[in-house]
């Protein structure tokens, strides 16, 4: 989504039925090489043929009847240059503005704290470790209201807020200390995506109603947008927001699901774009008349188009920078299972996870309704619980967020095996209800010897 010439709506400045714009007299505002996927049939790996919905089965939303129920866990990762890498340099970002609440972190060169400097991008990344998670993994941990990061062999590289006795780089030391979340202590986990040049992270936070720009290497909430523990609509509140991400020129999309819209704000946290229309009730997926139902993925693709997914409806759409429809699908069948956070992967393939119990994870073509690949196990430890989302990895792998199981896996697609799976450490605690993820590939872990 880019800036729009035309007037905001103008539902923008007084809220809507969705909520209302908190004035500033209530109070002072708080402060990769291409993805190869090999060609396979229906089959799962259970060799279950139906959908098998469990007695226990709990939808994420109602279809069709009241207001929508928040769902358990939402995602999010800036994964959409990762799994179109190759396609175009990553620009650095502009800095974020009016609701900073620490001054931008000098140098981020990766000397503060020993951290490994950004100096790589998805399009020419680090060198791959071997085995099936080629990069170290940002983890939302929803639970814990924490952002982790974890390397393929399972070893915490860096967490947000810091651990007890932790400096800003990471090692126990007296380095700077890292400002506290702008969400009031409870750090917004929600989903979680890097900056394009992976100096720093955007992290939504549904249970807060914000979003936030954090600096890796500081710390530091560099900028935030919402106001924390005040759900709303209108031009400064949000409603259970997911899937935000920095776009190369500095303003920022997020998905306002409770909201039914999806917004661009610039870096001064003004809405510069706005789309969906204010919905009464349940609300309706209609992208040719202007509605989002309950908008749960936004993938920023290279070109500047947005894969958006939408829980209502189960709708998968490609928008244009401007907001015109591109193509707009009903998504594959995911078996009683709702649409969250499509991911773009090679060759115009879309890769749809099915939120549920079981979850199911779709690799699909819009264009031609072909499954390209499926996962769907009804039983057992491989059983995906309340998936929120599945992203393309190198070499042909898929990285899952597996909430209802406190766990990230990877899966091979050409056996269809668990061949990778994180629930967290002893010493770092487990992971609780997970809800986004993304790659690090700004930084050479394996070079800085904290592989």
């Amino acid at each position: 989504m880019r800036r729009v010439s035309e007037d905001l709506p103008s539902w923008l400045d007084g809220g809507s039925e969705h909520g209302s714009a908190r004035r500033e007299s209530e109070g002072p505002e708080r402060e990769d090489g291409p993805v190869e996927w090999a060609r396979r049939g229906l089959e799962t790996a259970s060799g279950a043929a139906g959908p098998g919905r469990g007695r226990g089965h709990r939808p994420a939303r109602p279809r069709g009847r009241g207001p929508a129920r928040r769902r358990r866990t939402v995602t999010l990762g800036v994964l959409g240059l990762a799994a179109a890498a190759g396609l175009i340099a990553i620009l650095r970002a502009a800095a974020g503005g009016g609701h900073s609440h620490a001054p931008a972190a000098p140098g981020m060169d990766g000397a503060a704290g020993g951290l490994p400097a950004a100096l790589y991008s998805p399009a020419q990344p680090p060198p791959a470790w071997s085995g099936p998670l080629p990069y170290p993994v940002l983890i939302a941990d929803q639970g814990h209201h924490r952002l982790v990061e974890v390397s393929p062999a399972k070893k915490v590289l860096w967490q947000y807020p810091a651990a007890s006795g932790t400096a800003a780089g990471g090692t126990a030391s007296s380095g700077p200390a890292s400002s506290g979340p702008a969400s009031g202590g409870a750090a917004p986990a929600g989903s979680v995506s890097f900056a394009p040049d992976g100096r720093s992270v955007i992290a939504t936070g549904p249970n807060q109603s914000v979003i936030e720009r954090i600096d890796f290497y500081s710390r530091t909430v560099l900028w935030h947008f919402g106001r924390a523990g005040r759900a709303g609509g209108g031009a400064t509140l949000l409603q259970n927001p997911t899937a935000g991400y920095l776009l190369p020129d500095g303003d920022t999309i997020v998905a306002d699901v409770s909201n039914c819209r999806e917004l661009t704000v610039d870096p001064a946290g003004r809405i510069a774009a706005a789309w969906g229309r204010p919905q009464s009730g349940y609300c309706q997926t209609d992208t040719a008349h202007g509605l989002f139902g309950y908008p749960n993925g936004d993938q920023p693709q290279p070109n500047g188009d947005i894969l958006m997914t939408f829980g209502s409806g189960d709708r998968i759409a490609l928008l244009s920078p401007q907001g015109a429809v591109l193509w707009d699908k009903p998504a594959p069948t995911l078996y009683g299972a709702v649409a969250s956070d499509a991911q773009m992967a090679s060759g115009g393939d879309v890769l749809v996870t099915g939120q549920g119990r079981p979850g199911v994870v779709v690799l699909w073509n819009p264009q031609t309704g072909a499954i390209v690949w499926q996962y769907h196990v009804t039983s057992g430890s491989g059983a995906l619980n309340d998936p929120t989302m599945a992203v393309p990895l190198p070499g042909g792998n898929v990285l899952v967020v597996d909430g209802g199981n406190n766990r990230v896996v990877v899966i091979d697609p050409k056996t269809n095996a668990l061949v990778w799976s994180y629930t967290g450490t002893t010493t770092g605690g487990g992971l609780r209800s997970p809800a986004g993820a993304a790659l690090d590939e700004w930084r050479n872990w394996q070079a800085a010897g904290k592989g």
